[in-house]
């Protein structure tokens, strides 16, 4: 049984199905039926529309209701300049201390930072690794967490697995196989690592500064961003990773199996935290 379940994955793996899917979540005739698939997904997954701008009606295509804007008026993203907040809506799946060269996909299954990032850091000087999954009932467009410059990004990957429990439970090196685009940033306390993680079915993953990338090269940004500037999107759930030294973390807001909100803090900076000490004294 395991055996055909892994078939099957790899099988959907394949990134020309979840082209295909693009395209077809982009169809916006015959009207009256695109309106039915919306209400459809959004009623499966029990989407509350009060967070979001506009009503379910107003979407005119499956890929633009994916996309969904915030409501700024009920959920407004308020900068703070002493934490590091949540770039995204999802779940941390796992939260946790490096200082070698690997990290946990989950409990028994581990990937290389390096190959993940496709480039080489070095990692005894301490990191935070946090995942944060994305599910299809979330806000699926992704922010800046704390105010940077995006220095240079690489697009790599060439497999889009599923990206839910049971898949990451399942498949070995599933961020490092599949498709995603890694963002290398630098901010005033140091230099950390954004990964969004394309899966099986997300049309594409967008991001602020580009279109289309070269498959495996390091392309120069040097964009600077405000805090909560929104960076891009996933056409449908996905993964954030993101790689932190922890020279940069100060007291941790947040645990695994948290439900997050973006623009929440994950940590408080240090910097921030000494500058409020000496505040106090």
């Amino acid at each position: 049984m395991r055996y055909i379940v892994l078939v099957f994955l790899y099988l959907i793996s394949f990134p020309f199905l979840s082209r295909l899917w693009g395209r077809l979540v982009k169809i916006k005739k015959p009207e009256g039926f695109v309106k039915k698939v919306i209400s459809f997904f959004s009623s499966h997954y029990k989407i509350d529309m009060s967070q979001y701008s506009g009503e379910i009606t107003d979407y005119d295509s499956l890929a633009s209701f994916f996309t969904r804007p915030l409501d700024p008026e009920v959920r407004p993203l308020i900068n703070d300049p002493s934490m590091f907040l949540s770039p995204c809506d999802g779940k941390i799946s796992v939260l946790e201390s490096v200082a070698a060269n690997i990290a946990t996909q989950v409990k028994g299954r581990t990937f290389k930072i390096t190959e993940l990032l496709r480039k080489e850091i070095d990692l005894s000087q301490g990191y935070t690794l946090v995942t944060i999954y994305l599910s299809p009932r979330d806000y699926h467009r992704y922010h800046v967490p704390v105010g940077s410059k995006a220095v240079s990004y690489i697009q790599t990957g060439w497999r889009l697995y599923p990206v839910n429990k049971f898949s990451v439970e399942t498949v070995n090196n599933l961020f490092i196989k599949n498709e995603r685009v890694c963002v290398k940033f630098n901010s005033d306390l140091g230099e950390f690592f954004f990964v969004a993680v394309g899966a099986t079915f997300v049309g594409s993953v967008k991001m602020d500064f580009y279109e289309k990338a070269v498959e495996g090269k390091w392309i120069t940004v040097n964009r600077e961003y405000s805090q909560n500037h929104e960076l891009g999107m996933f056409e449908m759930g996905s993964t954030i990773v993101l790689v932190i030294p922890d020279k940069m973390i100060g007291e941790i807001k947040v645990k695994e199996g948290d439900t997050v909100k973006v623009g929440e803090p994950l940590f408080s900076l240090k910097k921030a935290e000494k500058k409020s000490r000496g505040n106090k004294q």
